[in-house]
């Protein structure tokens, strides 16, 4: 049973959506599935892949690093045996969106995302990927860009320096009129685990004051469960899912980060039924991928475990989730008429960034 406060259908949120650039709106109906739903397969990491190849390295005996046919071929399988059941797969520059295009892997029928970040450590500022870029995204006929950012809202000078690259990514964004969702992460700081109670007691409010301040840079957001299931009552954790969603002005989607399985498809289930619109999820799919000692096991898991997950998931999401457009009480008979007959003469804009957001404390 859904629980989840829909949007007034009189809010900025709903206008900014009614009047979505074609470019974003393109993206976004090329990323949900029919329903206007998101089922997305996260492939953009790359650490994790290389330290999970290292692994599996040192347990057969071979201690070499992993190299880049190594890492592009695992990314290549994943997306042909897994594409086909998600509406967008997020990709790399480094190993997997044009290579997966070369390769014809990617199914048509699939949005392409790509990550436009280069990978750092939680707490270092974020920077694009060198020699990359939101207009290289969108020449290589993406349908979205994706940044990670990751945020301690009580640390002011750091967080006051990642919104400044998130600005600077949306005002990119803007311009090539390509959609941009923005995956906000905490992190725990020195001398803490992500187990830690200092870290676990500070995360919800983090999350949750996050999604405040990247939100109206974001077409979407991608977020993390505000939570640990095991610490809170079934009661509080609705609660916080609750805050959660009234605070997310766009489109929400439930990030995996790494989770095991079997505790990520308990926290989309609960996501979707307070509001969430999908999940983004790679690793909690795939991850014993790389504890199968031969090739022919890995694909054999990837054909029988890794469809069975992903199948649930997409489940998960045809049962509880809100649909984007339901979010906004929208409908295409609303969208057409939003159309000017002058649109292509350059007299609609973009939507401008609303007043006031970089005001304040950050």
């Amino acid at each position: 049973m859904k629980t989840q406060t829909l949007e007034n259908p009189k809010s900025p949120s709903r206008d900014y959506f009614l009047n979505l650039t074609p470019g974003k709106l393109m993206g976004l109906r090329q990323i949900t599935d029919p329903r206007h739903r998101f089922k997305v397969f996260a492939l953009d990491q790359s650490n994790s892949f290389k330290k999970a190849l290292r692994k599996l390295h040192e347990k057969t005996g071979n201690k070499s690093e992993p190299s880049y046919e190594e890492i592009r071929d695992a990314k290549l399988e994943l997306v042909e045996v897994l594409g086909p059941f998600a509406s967008a797969i997020l990709l790399d520059v480094n190993y997997g969106a044009r290579q997966a295009l070369n390769a014809f892997v990617l199914p048509k029928n699939v949005g392409l995302i790509v990550r436009v970040e280069a990978s750092r450590d939680a707490g270092i500022p974020g920077e694009v990927e060198p020699g990359w870029g939101v207009e290289n995204i969108k020449r290589m006929g993406a349908s979205a860009v994706k940044l990670l950012v990751y945020l301690d809202i009580e640390d002011k000078e750091k967080t006051k320096t990642q919104l400044k690259f998130v600005e600077f990514i949306w005002e990119e964004c803007q311009k090539q009129d390509i959609l941009l969702m923005i995956e906000e992460l905490s992190y725990p700081r020195v001398g803490e685990e992500k187990t830690s109670p200092a870290y676990l007691s500070r995360k919800s409010k983090n999350v949750l004051e996050a999604t405040k301040l990247i939100g109206p840079y974001a077409d979407i957001l991608k977020l993390e469960f505000p939570v640990d299931l095991k610490a809170l009552s079934p009661q509080a954790t609705k609660e916080a899912l609750g805050k959660l969603n009234e605070a997310a002005i766009r489109p929400w989607v439930l990030l995996s980060a790494g989770e095991k399985f079997e505790i990520f498809s308990q926290q989309v289930e609960l996501a979707m039924q307070a509001g969430s619109s999908g999940y983004m999820a790679g690793r909690a799919i795939f991850n014993e991928y790389f504890e199968q000692p031969t090739t022919g096991e890995r694909t054999k898991f990837l054909k029988t475990t890794g469809m069975e997950r992903i199948k649930k998931l997409n489940t998960l999401v045809d049962q509880y989730a809100t649909p984007w457009m339901d979010r906004y009480h929208l409908r295409p008979e609303d969208l057409a008429p939003a159309v000017s007959p002058q649109w292509y003469l350059g007299e609609e804009k973009p939507a401008s960034h609303p007043a006031g957001t970089t005001t304040g404390d950050y």
